[in-house]
């Protein structure tokens, strides 16, 4: 499940995760957020935040999303948030606590 909020006054936009964020799950929210239009507008620079508060499992394919996005939005413009120490660890062991801003 995703949910979005967009506090544009302060140049955010968080997405907050819920579940297991295993293949399928990941293939709707890749669907959603393509059909996002706010966050398909290059010209918007706003911060882009993953909150993963209620997220208990991380697959290889939200990573991807992860990395794709970090690279999308630039240096500083991503981060990840409330990871649960599990999903933080994922993170960690594949190196990428190293690229991403992830608390």
């Amino acid at each position: 499940m995703i949910s979005f909020y967009y506090n544009d006054d302060e140049g955010i936009t968080t997405l907050s995760f819920k579940g297991r964020m295993d293949t399928l799950a990941v293939a709707k929210v890749t669907e959603l957020i393509q059909a996002e239009p706010g966050l398909q507008n290059p010209e918007k620079e706003n911060n882009l935040v993953f909150d993963l508060k209620d997220v208990d499992y991380v697959a290889s394919s939200f990573i991807r999303i992860c990395l794709t996005h970090a690279k999308k939005e630039g240096a500083g413009r991503f981060s990840i948030i409330n990871c649960q120490p599990f999903v933080k660890k994922t993170f960690k062991i594949s190196g990428l606590d190293e690229i991403l801003n992830i608390s």
